[in-house]
């Protein structure tokens, strides 16, 4: 079943927020959106503030290219399978595939960040690509 544009985005909403509060418990997250629809879905979001700056972002939500010289301890999730493969940095990827939300976090990648989800996210964490 396809999702209507708006029904869309409020999944895309509820589930960017879970991945964040996972992250970061009890705490609001300051998170960056490479283009104008990341944005727009983290605007609607009321756990996370959307900062106008990445180096001011906890967290990155990256599309196409990561910005150079973020800070190291910036958590980066990447919304395409491509960009998690090709960069190291990426310690997730949640993006649509026919229709669906698919989410896939890397475990190496995440002790490297040193992250951790809730143990609802078990199935969507992978050893290897």
């Amino acid at each position: 079943m396809l999702y209507a544009e708006g029904s869309k985005n409020s999944v895309e909403v509820q589930i960017i927020e879970k991945i964040t509060t996972s992250i970061f418990p009890d705490q609001k997250v300051t998170a960056w959106g490479e283009t104008v629809e990341l944005k727009n879905t983290l605007h609607q979001s009321k756990k996370i503030d959307l900062v106008e700056n990445f180096n001011n972002a906890r967290i990155l939500f990256v599309a196409k290219k990561i910005p150079e010289n973020i800070p190291s301890n910036t958590i980066i999730i990447a919304t395409n399978y491509s960009l998690l493969i090709k960069d190291k940095r990426v310690v997730g990827a949640f993006f649509w595939q026919k229709g669906r939300p698919n989410l896939l976090f890397l475990r190496k990648r995440m002790q490297i960040a040193n992250i951790t989800l809730d143990h609802e996210f078990e199935k969507y964490i992978e050893d290897d690509l």
